[in-house]
């Protein structure tokens, strides 16, 4: 992968993450030549495998596929990435609103009625979320209502019970990684129609957003995928400006590279997106959107111990706590290998909070949290490592762009729509599974079949 200093091509493509990758093959596919951009050393973009021990991988950043990811099971299978189920048996570990901590059979018992009430709250969402097209959001009966609030506003006017409001925070801040006072309501119910129904977003195992794994880690699909058009790569070229006509772009990065082509597919998330120059402006409209959609903010934290000794102890490595730096966690132990691996989550304002601690104050908040739920020998893992996404230059945040109140109405029909010569292409953009895998799969996909149907005529 070599850096020319001039290149032509018909199609850029900026960024080589899932969407970038998929639409570069997906073009190359159909006789065009395209050229990948990418700022970052590596490519994979929100994924990122990294072998922290010989033989064990671990994913700092996209890790799961759920059952109704097709678009992902196809890719694995065709890239010959063999899948395993997440390891999901025994009970989890509850400690909520002062409870204590808790298995979860006997939370469930003691907490009925308020588990009751959190599955009232999750067939309301469902009901609501059917009237809002995932391709046009701003266009539901209701969209100026939903628009106006956060998420958090609605859950506080359910009249829910101190835990029942805690877990529903604790389940929407592992899928947005923002508070819920952040992100739109409207924003919300497009999240929960992208994936079908809450049980699919929600749901912790079968039918959930996390039920399947990679053998070799996530990071075997942008690898195999890259294989597939290495020879179109350029990595460390970060894009700076992007001239444009209706039917041409030049393409000026830092480090002296300049590319033409006749389209562009902008492949990063739309706040990086706007960190671009372009010649001439694109729309105000544009840009506005793309200074109302941050990156959100989530941290992922390994323990790596010589056993799975929780297992033994009937526990699956599952926490769902308000106590402590991080809210969730999972046995991320991989198949054949004897070491335990615990996940701890930190998202929205565990990530922000905990992010800027030096590390070893970081771990040790986390290791005593570990041990309230799994006994003194959590305390003495043979390896750590955690990664704060924000930090990374490249991506400035995980897991996915949120819209704030106001923003699917006012500026939602400028996040996917072609500017001339240049499109746009993320996960942020998808309309199925959107701030997924899946979702950057569909729109790598819609971004070059349309660039190609354009360059047919």
């Amino acid at each position: 992968m070599t850096t020319p200093r001039r290149h032509e091509a018909d199609v850029i493509v900026v960024g080589a993450g899932i969407s970038g990758l998929i639409a570069a093959r997906t073009l190359l596919g159909a006789g065009l030549t395209p050229l990948i951009l990418e700022a970052d050393e590596r490519v994979g973009g929100r994924i990122l495998t990294e072998e922290v021990m010989p033989g064990l991988p671990v994913e700092l950043g996209a890790q799961w596929i759920g059952d109704t990811h097709h678009r992902m099971f196809a890719l694995a299978a065709e890239l010959g990435v063999q899948t395993y189920p997440q390891y999901d048996e025994g009970e989890s570990s509850y400690d909520l609103v002062g409870s204590g901590v808790m298995r979860g059979n006997a939370f469930q018992a003691k907490f009925e009625s308020e588990l009751g009430e959190l599955e009232r709250v999750f067939r309301l969402l469902d009901e609501l979320a059917s009237e809002v097209s995932p391709e046009a959001p701003w266009l539901a009966p209701r969209a100026a209502e939903w628009d106006a609030i956060t998420a958090g506003a609605w859950y506080d006017a359910q009249g829910l019970s101190p835990v029942a409001r805690t877990l529903l925070e604790i389940c929407t801040v592992g899928i947005l990684a923002v508070p819920t006072v952040e992100a739109s309501f409207l924003h919300l119910l497009f999240t929960i129609q992208t994936c079908g129904v809450t049980a699919e977003l929600f749901a912790e195992s079968e039918g959930g957003a996390q039920t399947t794994r990679f053998v070799g880690g996530t990071g075997e699909i942008p690898k195999r995928l890259a294989a597939l058009v290495s020879d179109h790569i350029v990595l460390n070229t970060p894009v700076q400006l992007i001239e444009h006509t209706a039917d041409s772009v030049t393409v000026h990065c830092r480090g002296g590279l300049i590319a033409s082509a006749r389209r562009v597919i902008v492949a990063i998330s739309p706040t990086l997106a706007g960190r671009i120059m372009y010649d001439p402006p694109l729309p105000g409209v544009r840009d506005q959107l793309t200074q109302r959609v941050p990156n959100a903010s989530a941290m992922k934290a390994f323990f790596i111990y010589d056993e799975p000794f929780w297992r033994a102890d009937g526990l699956n490595g599952q926490l769902i706590s308000d106590v402590g730096p991080a809210r969730m966690s999972n046995d991320t132990c991989l198949p054949g290998d004897d070491h335990g691996v615990i996940l701890l989550f930190l998202e929205g304002e565990q990530a922000r909070t905990y992010g800027r601690m030096p590390q070893e104050d970081r771990r040790a908040a986390m290791t005593a949290e570990l041990v309230r739920h799994f006994g003194d020998r959590a305390a003495r893992p043979e390896f750590y490592v955690d990664g704060e996404w924000s930090d990374r230059q490249w991506t400035r945040g995980c897991y996915n762009a949120n819209m704030g109140p106001l923003v699917w109405t006012a500026y939602g029909h400028a996040l996917s729509t072609p500017i001339g010569a240049i499109h746009w292409a993320s996960t942020d953009t998808a309309t199925f599974w959107s701030a997924y895998m899946e979702g950057a799969v569909e729109a790598g996909e819609r971004a070059a079949h349309a660039v190609i149907d354009e360059l047919a005529k």
